[in-house]
């Protein structure tokens, strides 16, 4: 079994982190964003936005400790893979090497008969995947992230920072159509080095599965980009999203959040989630964006 614990390269972050700088007007104090608080005072983030940082946990905690009494949060890549505790962050990866880059033998051995039978129902229903690009594409994967998010509880993140971030970081938008045109399901696809990676995706539920049509895309656009990993992005342990990336193969390792005081980042936010979900659309869509500027840790 290969290592799969491999972390971002420090250029990637700075790029990542320079972009949400940018898009938010927040300023840099070193290897920090700078995020505002609605309630006043200020957070530094390492990596906003971001699933873990380029820095290993010693690095990590040295970090840390310089930034002593300050409010700061800090997620680092654990060094190996393993059984993260139910709800804990973590990454999920498809090591695309332990198939030799073999697309038949990823297709045969890493995905699971459900996902195999889901892919096939969406390409039986005329259900097509590939690359666009262009503001309608960018506008599609915004809506349906948008929707994604909503139904999670959570803000809708501005399209001015998907535009960024694709521009930043020479970022692909993998698309799912139905036989008429309309856009089903759609994420952003980066490379860093030996990684594939996808921070965020959308779908509608449907039971011609776009969902699982454009996560099998993802893993043949690693294959055709020669990637080493396919990184599906963070869950929380034992979820039923970590569970549906389970079913491609992935395997996962956890993430170490360091910050001024213990973080439970999923119970935190419980009852504004549900509270956000209450709200009509109209108000979530148009206050979401602005409000992501002040979260250091979303």
């Amino acid at each position: 079994m290969t290592d799969i614990a491999v972390r971002h390269g420090a250029d990637f972050v700075a790029a990542w982190r320079s972009a949400f700088c940018h898009v938010y007007r927040w300023k840099q104090d070193g290897p920090f964003a700078v995020v505002p608080s609605l309630w006043g005072g200020r957070a530094y983030a390492c990596v906003p936005g971001l699933s873990y940082t380029d820095l290993d946990l010693k690095a990590a905690r040295e970090l840390a400790a310089e930034a002593a009494g300050r409010r700061f949060n800090i997620r680092v890549l654990a060094d190996a893979e393993g059984d993260p505790a139910p709800g804990q962050a973590t990454v999920l990866r498809v090591d695309l090497r332990a198939f030799g880059g073999d697309r038949d033998a990823i297709w045969q051995t890493a995905l699971n008969g459900t996902c195999r039978k889901a892919v096939r129902r969406a390409r039986k229903a005329g259900l097509t995947a590939g690359e666009e690009r262009g503001p309608q594409a960018l506008a599609a994967l915004a809506e349906l992230l948008g929707s994604v998010l909503a139904r999670h509880g959570a803000p809708r993140l501005p399209t001015a920072l998907l535009d960024a971030v694709t521009s930043a970081l020479g970022g692909r938008i993998l698309m799912v159509r139905s036989p008429r045109g309309e856009a089903l399901a759609a994420g952003l696809w980066l490379r860093d080095g030996p990684l594939a990676w996808t921070p965020w995706n959308g779908a509608k539920r449907r039971p011609d599965a776009p969902n699982n049509l454009l996560y099998w895309t993802m893993i043949e656009q690693a294959l055709a980009d020669s990637a080493s990993i396919m990184d599906f992005g963070r869950s929380a342990a034992g979820d039923s999203v970590y569970r549906f990336k389970q079913g491609f193969g992935a395997r996962p390792v956890p993430v170490n959040w360091l910050a001024h005081a213990p973080t439970d980042l999923y119970n935190r936010y419980a009852l504004a989630q549900r509270i956000w979900r209450g709200l009509p659309v109209t108000v979530t869509d148009r206050l979401g964006p602005k409000l992501c500027r002040y979260l250091a840790d979303y």
